[in-house]
């Protein structure tokens, strides 16, 4: 994005704790309790003029404002309840605002790719990517200070990463043997979408995009090259296990409130994962609404009660007939 003139004020950046619960404060990306926002999380009070579709840009959009101390008066304190590529450079632009302004488009692309899984740009893939590696790989250079850090971990992430934003894009390349290698099995995704190696049937009445392969594709691919709001996913281990894999979420960015990007209606999964239980019976997996580790989008999975996933002895064909038969009779129903 262009056009942003910044006016600058100094800014403070804490992350949250209980301790933090009745000081005035601007909730960043998240929700903290009792604050104002910036944040694009679902039943946000952003203030409608700064509403856009990650954090990091509505960071922007409120730095650019010519009446944005009228928000939040005398309000220098922010904060964040958990740590994401989005939340960590909405932050870092609120703190560094003479260095944010020329690096808006570049700052919102990588914020993106962590929120939403969107190829954007290469560049900003490969920064998502190396905070991510920065701050869970084994080979880290910060694995030892976030380990030691006395307070909780995503903290500590937020100590070593915030400092480094700048030097994170300008020398990428100095951190190649960390984002490259999944960056590579990104556009391998990519490449076999390209050829047709990976099936894919688009639903365009429903909504429904269905994606099958012996091994999954990147989310990124799966984003681009996917026309539906929801993907049914089937990893095909018939042939070494004697099983499908399933599970079904909907287009990456559903769980946020955006501007640009179309809402995404949700449907009740409730009926279906009884209707596949009762199919599958006892030959395989469960098919599960609620289950441990669920990512934010996801609706429908194969799996057992620690949320691991477990294959079905059920045919896609007789599961894309129950997902299609259910999301027809739940649209009659609206109707």
């Amino acid at each position: 994005m262009g056009g942003y003139r910044f006016f600058f004020y100094i800014m403070i950046f804490y992350f949250y704790e209980e301790a933090m619960k009745e000081v005035a404060k601007i909730s960043v990306d998240g929700l903290a309790p009792n604050s104002f926002h910036l944040s694009h999380w679902e039943e946000n009070k952003t203030p409608l003029p700064l509403k856009a579709d990650t954090a990091t840009e509505i960071a922007l959009r409120y730095l650019c404002h010519p009446d944005r101390r009228e928000f939040f008066p005398q309000v220098r304190i922010i904060t964040n309840n958990h740590f994401d590529t989005d939340g960590l450079l909405a932050i870092w632009t609120l703190l560094n605002p003479k260095k944010a302004e020329p690096m808006a488009g570049r700052l919102i692309a990588a914020a993106e790719a962590g929120d939403f899984s969107i190829f954007s740009s290469e560049e900003g893939v490969q920064v998502n990517l190396l905070i991510q590696a920065l701050c869970h790989s084994p080979e880290s250079p910060l694995k030892s200070n976030i380990e030691s850090y006395s307070g909780p971990r995503e903290a500590a992430c937020y100590k070593e990463l915030l400092p480094m934003i700048s030097t994170l894009f300008w020398q990428k390349a100095s951190y190649r043997s960390f984002w490259e290698p999944p960056f590579k099995k990104l556009l391998r995704s990519m490449d076999l979408f390209e050829k047709g190696l990976i099936g894919l049937e688009e639903y365009e009445e429903e909504g429904l995009s269905v994606v099958i392969a012996d091994q999954l594709p990147a989310p990124e691919a799966i984003d681009h090259y996917c026309q539906g709001n929801l993907f049914l996913l089937i990893e095909d281990r018939q042939k070494e296990a004697g099983g499908f894999g399933y599970e079904l979420l909907y287009r990456y960015y559903a769980w946020a409130e955006t501007v640009t990007r179309p809402r995404i209606r949700k449907t009740p999964m409730e009926t279906l994962a009884e209707t596949l239980k009762l199919q599958e019976g006892d030959q395989g997996g469960v098919w599960m609404t609620d289950y441990p580790g669920q990512g934010m989008t996801s609706v429908l999975k194969c799996t057992n009660e620690m949320g691991e996933s477990r294959l079905s002895s059920l045919h896609p064909e007789k599961v894309v007939d129950l997902v299609l038969s259910h999301l027809r009779s739940q649209k009659g129903e609206e109707d």
